[in-house]
């Protein structure tokens, strides 16, 4: 009967790590993006683009970071993980070379300032106001509302268009 119970407590414990471990990852990142959003607050252009990708890239980090950890107090040794994350990252990049296209084009769009959050532009024959902007893709909002979803590899040329 007692071992029943241990094992009950065993998982419980286990389930309330995972949780623990979960709301706390959580609170982490909404502490930090706070922080930023009071760091950035009244700014606009090209660092609130910024801002807006560093909660993107901290969701994603704390949440590989989560799983690690609960991963390990599962017992699970994380190093050969870790180690595999890193070949198959190496292997990703030669096999998805439109996405690292993507990634460097977006990189530089936003390193260059050539267009933000807010601006209104011309890229290629789409026109709209740039509502949305990650290191993969530039999101337009054409003048029915209609959302234009645009990989950044594919931005040859932008217009940047004066506001009304």
């Amino acid at each position: 009967m007692s071992n029943i119970l241990g094992a009950t407590d065993f998982y419980l414990n286990k389930l309330l790590f995972v949780v623990g471990t979960l709301i706390t990852t959580f609170f982490i990142s909404s502490l930090i993006k706070k922080s930023l959003d009071l760091v950035f607050m009244g700014v606009k252009g090209r660092i609130r683009t910024i801002s807006s990708l560093l909660k993107n890239i901290i969701d994603v980090v704390l949440l590989i970071f989560a799983v690690l950890i609960i991963l390990s107090d599962f017992g699970v040794n994380i190093v050969p993980i870790l180690t595999g994350a890193g070949i198959l990252g190496l292997a990703f990049s030669f096999g998805a070379q439109s996405l690292v296209k993507d990634l460097i084009a977006g990189f530089f769009i936003i390193v260059e300032n050539q267009f933000n959050i807010g601006d209104k532009v011309l890229i290629g024959k789409l026109e709209g106001e740039v509502s949305k902007m990650t290191l993969r893709i530039t999101v337009l909002k054409d003048k029915n509302e209609n959302l234009i979803y645009i990989p950044n590899s594919q931005i040859i040329t932008v217009i940047k268009l004066k506001s009304s």
